[in-house]
C-alpha cells in the first residue's frame, strides 16, 4: 500500500496542475446541474460565501508562508526536489503550510461549485491526491536529509494543521515579511484561482437562477479588478521593481 501511495504521489506531483485544471474545467460544463441544496438561490449564495471564505483563508496561509520563508515547491524537472530544509516562519508550526493553503482553497472552491458529484467524488479524490503527494515528498526529504529531517519531524509533529501558534512571534523573530516576493511569486496563482471562481459564479448563477443584475455586475467588476492586478503585478515584475532590494 505504501508503495502505491508513493507512486501515486510522485505521479500527481508531476501532473497535478494539468489534472486539477481539467477537473475544474469540467465544473463549467456541469454548472447547471442540480445541487445538494434545498434552499435554492439563497442557499447557493451562502455556500458561495462559505467557499470564498475558505479559499481566501487558504490564500492567506500561502501568502504568509511565501512572505516569510518561501521554498520552491515545483520540484526539479517536475519531480520532487529540495536543496534545504526550512524550519522557520509557518514551517515551525506545520511541515506542509503550502499544502494546507492548497487544501483550503480546493475545499472552498468545491463548496463554491456546490455540485453533488464534486462533493461526493472530486473532494475525496483531491484529499487523497494531496495525501499521496505529501507522503511522497516526506519520503524524498527523509532519504535526502536523513537525521536532520527526522529531527525536524520531531520538533514539528504537525503534518498539516498548525500547532503552537502561541509561539508565532518566536518563529518569525529576525525574519522580515517580503511583500515584493509575495507578489512576485503568488500573484498569478491568486488571480487564476479567484478569477476562475468569479467566472464560475457568473456561469452557475446564470444557468441555475435568474441572477440579479447587481450581483452579475459585481462578479464581472471583481474579475476585471483581478485582471488589472495581474497586469500591474506583471509590469512591476518585468521592470524589476519586485526584485529583492529594488
Amino acid at each position: 500500500m505504501k508503495r502505491f501511495v508513493l507512486a501515486f504521489g510522485n505521479f500527481f506531483f508531476k501532473w497535478r496542475d494539468t489534472a486539477f485544471s481539467l477537473i475544474f474545467l469540467a465544473a463549467f460544463f456541469t454548472a447547471g446541474v442540480a445541487v445538494l441544496n434545498p434552499d435554492g438561490y439563497s442557499g447557493d449564495v451562502w455556500t458561495s460565501i462559505v467557499g470564498l471564505i475558505l479559499a481566501s483563508a487558504g490564500e492567506f496561509v500561502r501568502s504568509i508562508t511565501i512572505g516569510y520563508a518561501y521554498i520552491k515547491r515545483g520540484g526539479l524537472n517536475k519531480k520532487i526536489y529540495a536543496e534545504t530544509l526550512q524550519n522557520k516562519g509557518v514551517f515551525a508550526h506545520t511541515r506542509n503550510p503550502m499544502y494546507l493553503g492548497n487544501l483550503l482553497i480546493v475545499t472552498g472552491a468545491i463548496i463554491f461549485v456546490n455540485n453533488s458529484a464534486f462533493y461526493l467524488l472530486v473532494l475525496p479524490l483531491f484529499y487523497f491526491i494531496y495525501y499521496a503527494i505529501i507522503a511522497a515528498e516526506e519520503d524524498f526529504l527523509s532519504n535526502r536529509f536523513g537525521n536532520d529531517y527526522e529531527k525536524y519531524k520531531a520538533e514539528v509533529p504537525n503534518r498539516i494543521l498548525p500547532g503552537n501558534l502561541s509561539k508565532w512571534s518566536a518563529s518569525v523573530q529576525e525574519m522580515e515579511f517580503s511583500w515584493k516576493r509575495l507578489i512576485r511569486k503568488e500573484h498569478s496563482t491568486a488571480v487564476v484561482n479567484f478569477g476562475a471562481l468569479c467566472l464560475y459564479g457568473i456561469t452557475k448563477f446564470h444557468l441555475r437562477y435568474d441572477m440579479p443584475l447587481g450581483a452579475f455586475r459585481g462578479l464581472w467588476i471583481a474579475f476585471a479588478g483581478l485582471l488589472a492586478f495581474q497586469l500591474l503585478a506583471e509590469t512591476l515584475k518585468r521592470t524589476g521593481r519586485l526584485a529583492e532590494g529594488a
